[in-house]
């Protein structure tokens, strides 16, 4: 029983730094998100109004939703915000509620695993394209976008890990 112990006390002291450093990139995702939705409202306006859209906006949009969509993961995962369905899920024993868990967020470090393994290969391409690793219209350089998806696959991994060792030690607790 102390190993079980030992693993719920390590996933709650990373748990907490994580849980300061993901409010931090929800707070982030949530600025971008407002910036976009201006930048939006300034470009139909600009267009309906004056003929005059903003070059280039969309593809603006486009590359700031990698933050905003994917920054406040993580911390969406630590406050179980996550869509569930659990109408039947519920009425199974606790011990395999745990064991169903685990199951979930060892496929969701997986992927996310995947994602930001693959952003990180995306960086290093972009960068040693330099001058042609840039946006069509904006030349704007892409690959801290997708350093920007790495970090917030990361992190929502690194959630996902925390999440797998406190369901394992349910799971074998029980």
């Amino acid at each position: 029983m102390q190993w079980q112990d030992n693993l719920s006390r390590l996933a709650s002291g990373v748990e907490r730094g994580l849980g300061s450093v993901s409010r931090v990139m929800a707070i982030i995702a949530a600025c971008v998100l407002a910036v976009m939705m201006l930048l939006t409202a300034v470009d139909v306006s600009g267009r309906y109004f004056f003929n005059k859209p903003i070059v280039g906006a969309w593809e603006l949009i486009g590359l700031l939703l990698v933050c905003a969509g994917t920054w406040g993961f993580a911390y969406c995962q630590i406050q179980k915000h996550h869509i569930r369905v659990t109408f039947l899920f519920e009425r199974f024993p606790s011990r395999l509620q745990a064991i169903f868990d685990s199951l979930a967020y060892l496929l969701g470090l997986g992927a996310c695993s995947l994602i930001c393994w693959q952003s990180l290969i995306m960086v290093k391409e972009y960068i040693l394209l330099g001058d042609k690793g840039v946006s069509y219209t904006l030349a704007v350089v892409l690959w801290p976008f997708m350093l920007m998806l790495a970090i917030g696959a990361g992190m929502l991994a690194a959630q996902f890990l925390v999440d797998l060792l406190h369901s394992l030690a349910k799971a074998v607790r029980k």
